[in-house]
């Protein structure tokens, strides 16, 4: 992966993103860097996966539960 330095970022600028680096509880370069890639990359350019990654990224589901449902299947008759 490429890297790259941006020197002389307004103030302004850095601070609005480590406030929504804080409020989405990421990191300001994990925060600058979906937004270099929404903004260059084409969404037709990302794969299903890619994309559904990039909606819960920085997301903690640590907690999270999921339940299977208890009741039987019945297939359908279409005769």
């Amino acid at each position: 992966m490429a890297q790259i330095l941006v020197r002389q970022l307004a103030t302004e600028a850095h601070h609005a993103l480590k406030a929504r680096a804080q409020k989405q509880n990421r990191s300001a370069e994990s925060v600058a860097r979906e937004i270099l890639e929404c903004s260059l990359v084409p969404k037709a350019s990302l794969g299903f996966g890619d994309q559904l990654t990039a909606v819960w990224d920085g997301a903690d589901l640590s907690g999270v539960v999921v339940e299977v449902a208890k009741t039987p299947y019945e297939p359908v008759d279409l005769k």
